[in-house]
């Protein structure tokens, strides 16, 4: 209480002095609200509601509207009133972070709606953006050189304000530029302008001469715009790029099924890339100095079929190297639609972007989205499944497994599947949904199975007669839930709600064994069913075809019969990680000079951790490596494999199952279970092979591997202990389990 204690006095001693208690309040108060989420015991929140009479005493409260953040004034009402639940869930979803929310005008005031909007018992001034908060955001959308001129395009506005029909007003201090309004509305491309409806007509064109810009070929042009009696300034940008000198892309489109690229300067093909996907040109035409090249805009990667390219950023190259784009590409980007494909053209060359229709593409178009869903009544239907794999970008593990189970019992059952784009292959008798789309909104409200293996976001609403079962995504063995916050940061109040708010979701989960539910007990005080015989990621290591999948998939990646294939799997490190689901590739592990040790008798299928992969880092194909990241089917390699060289992944747990040796090369053993994840029980219970810190050992285990013997009977025991209950059959017992769950 002492911090508490010393702003009490401050206010009191400083209330005749040079410093007014409302100025001491305005500093002091909000730097406490945002301790509040950290306050596991409850002792800041307690000091803050004992000490808020005085505090505020000779505060004048009108002029706190526009002096404390909203979030501030949403907390002081909740504290005043001694209203911990509403605080507590307030701060659950993301009360201190008016970004995440919708703003708008109420009675000519630019508010936010923060949670506790819908509240009429918190007066609508607690919702008032503070002048601080009513910031200047903008961005330049295109520009380019027209003779002696630079013209442009940008848009302006607050950065927290959706007013729809309303156009700020807009002041351009910087002398000898014209700006005329647009009111143009957004296009594909996102970016911090596409959060707020109000950009969508904050639109104006500008022209200066190109002189102005200087031999550095920029200027900052300075602007101020006005709404509802708000102010905010900032700065526009420009940049005037040279035209590139030697090869270059002139246009980039989509074309009935193709992508179309011409330019100048090139006499060969180039080839059209992206990481782990090289497209090379289907016709290549020379007019002159110009060239034509067209590719495909669809790919069969995985003997899976052709399907739609992926995600991505698509450089054209030439002699391994990207070709530039004109200055006027660069800087006045292309909107491209194409069928299943929508994107952008960028500096680099081509971007593909989530398949959905426009205002589906931006921050406030999925905020409306889903209010709407929340909002929406619908009849669930009992025959509908929705399948998601985590963050939708493949369908696989125990999804894909009780997706085939339903769909051998009834064909005729509606199977959905939530997919970040059309390029990831399916199930037979799956139907697609674009993640974020309308469609997939309201397939999320009907369905009445909803099977993912990540979490529902915040703002799900489950209607009655719908069941979600969290399947999780391999074996528990890392720290999860409560104790990794504790372990990871000071213990987060709000990070344990939330933690239990998403297991408040859950129906039923599933499990590998019963005794595995400890584990849930303690990190998300889990004390509901549980389908606990088994994990159905496992069953198509069992299958009667398991077989012939091995020696497609082999012939696939072009492994020889007489060939070693070592599948070198690891999982991600979270001191590595960005942060948005992706992490930098540890690199631990030089597979190519591995390969090249091991020579031509042994092939190593390196396969990254799927956050590494959305990273785009890739380790490359060839010298005696294939690079699997991207393959679609992790059992698929599995089984292809004769050999693994793992980490702490749960993949050990699944690669048991077949028998096949392990080795765990783990150089930070320490660092992990120390500074990093983590472990729920001793690494070494779960590691029934040769344990190697030093690469320079794993050579001499794959090439000789007399040590399985040595090994054997820790096999065994550990299959007894975490894969009993994996026979093949763990999606029969999951779908009878859902079927009877209304019996």
């Amino acid at each position: 209480m002492g911090r508490l204690r010393s702003l009490s006095r401050r206010v009191l001693d400083l209330a005749t002095g040079p410093a007014k208690p409302l100025d001491v309040f305005v500093k002091e108060f909000p730097p406490l609200v945002r301790r509040l989420p950290k306050d596991l015991d409850g002792s800041v929140e307690a000091d803050l509601r004992a000490g808020l009479p005085e505090l505020l005493e000779g505060v004048d409260r009108a002029a706190l509207v526009r002096r404390i953040p909203s979030w501030a004034k949403v907390a002081l009402h909740h504290l005043e009133h001694g209203d911990a639940d509403a605080l507590h869930a307030a701060l659950n979803r993301g009360l201190l972070d008016v970004r995440l929310h919708a703003g708008g005008l109420h009675e000519g005031e630019p508010v936010a709606h923060l949670p506790g909007w819908d509240d009429p018992a918190i007066p609508r001034e607690a919702f008032v953006l503070a002048d601080s908060e009513t910031r200047f955001a903008g961005e330049v959308v295109r520009s380019r050189v027209v003779g002696d001129r630079f013209e442009a395009v940008f848009r302006a506005g607050f950065a927290h304000v959706d007013a729809p029909g309303a156009v700020p007003e807009l002041t351009v201090v910087t002398p000898g530029v014209r700006v005329e309004w647009t009111g143009e509305t957004s296009g594909h491309r996102g970016g911090p302008a596409m959060w707020r409806e109000t950009y969508d007509r904050s639109t104006w064109a500008l022209d200066v001469p190109l002189s102005r810009l200087g031999p550095e070929q920029a200027l900052e042009v300075e602007v101020e715009v006005r709404l509802a009696g708000r102010t905010a300034s900032g700065r526009i940008g420009l940049i005037a790029h040279p035209e590139p000198v030697g090869p270059v892309v002139d246009t980039i489109s989509l074309e009935r099924g193709t992508i179309v690229v011409s330019g100048r300067g090139l006499d060969a093909a180039p080839t059209l890339e992206s990481a782990g996907l090289t497209l090379p040109a289907t016709e290549f035409t020379r007019l002159g100095s110009s060239f034509r090249a067209v590719f495909p805009a669809s790919a069969d990667r995985w003997g899976r079929g052709a399907l739609p390219l992926p995600l991505g950023d698509y450089a054209v190259v030439s002699d391994g190297m990207p070709l530039p784009l004109a200055a006027e590409l660069v800087d006045w980007p292309t909107d491209l639609a194409d069928g299943p494909l929508v994107g952008h053209t960028t500096d680099l060359g081509l971007r593909l972007i989530k398949p959905r229709q426009p205002d589906e593409n931006t921050m406030y178009g999925q905020r409306y989205l889903r209010e709407a869903y929340e909002a929406l009544e619908v009849e669930v239907d009992a025959r509908a499944a929705m399948f998601q794999c985590y963050w939708a970008e493949v369908a696989t593990d125990s999804q894909a497994a009780i997706h085939r189970e339903f769909h051998r019992r009834d064909p005729r059952m509606r199977l959905y599947w939530g997919t970040v784009d059309h390029s990831v292959p399916l199930p037979e008798g799956a139907k697609r949904v674009v993640a974020g789309t309308r469609e997939w909104y309201s397939t999320l409200a009907s369905a009445k199975y909803l099977v993912k293996n990540t979490e529902v976001g915040a703002y799900t609403r489950l209607r009655p007669g719908q069941v979600y079962l969290q399947t999780f995504h391999g074996q528990p063995f890392k720290r999860m839930g409560r104790p990794d916050f504790v372990r990871r940061m000071a213990p987060w109040r709000a990070q344990f709600e939330a933690t239990d708010r998403r297991s408040a979701y859950w129906h039923v989960i599933c499990l590998p064994y019963p005794e595995a539910a400890e584990f849930y007990r303690e990190a998300y005080d889990w004390e509901g069913p549980a389908f606990d015989h088994g994990l159905p990621r496992t069953d198509s290591l069992l299958a009667e075809d398991a077989a012939e999948v091995r020696r497609a998939t082999r012939h696939l990646l072009g492994i020889r019969d007489d060939q070693v294939a070592v599948l070198h799997a690891t999982t991600w490190r979270e001191d590595l990680s960005r942060g948005d689901n992706t992490s930098a590739d540890p690199n631990l592990l030089d597979v190519k000079a591995l390969a090249e040790e091991l020579g031509d008798d042994v092939v190593v299928l390196q396969r990254s951790h799927h956050s590494v992969a959305r990273s785009d880092q890739r380790h490359g194909t060839g010298g005696g490596v294939v690079d699997v990241t991207d393959h679609p089917e992790i059992n698929d390699l599995v089984l292809a494999s004769d050999l693994a060289i793992l980490d702490y992944s749960s993949l050990r747990f699944d690669y048991a199952i077949t028998g096949k040796p392990m080795v765990f090369f783990v150089p930070d053993l320490e660092k992990y279970e120390q500074e990093l994840r983590g472990f729920l029980f001793p690494f070494e219970e779960s590691a029934p092979g040769p344990v190697v810190r030093d690469s320079g050992e794993l050579p001499a285990l794959v090439r000789d591997t007399s040590w399985v013997a040595e090994h054997a009977a820790a096999y065994v025991a550990f299959n007894e202990r975490f894969n009993r209950f994996h026979d093949g059959r763990a999606a029969e017992r999951v779908v009878d389990g859902l079927l009877g769950w209304d019996a």
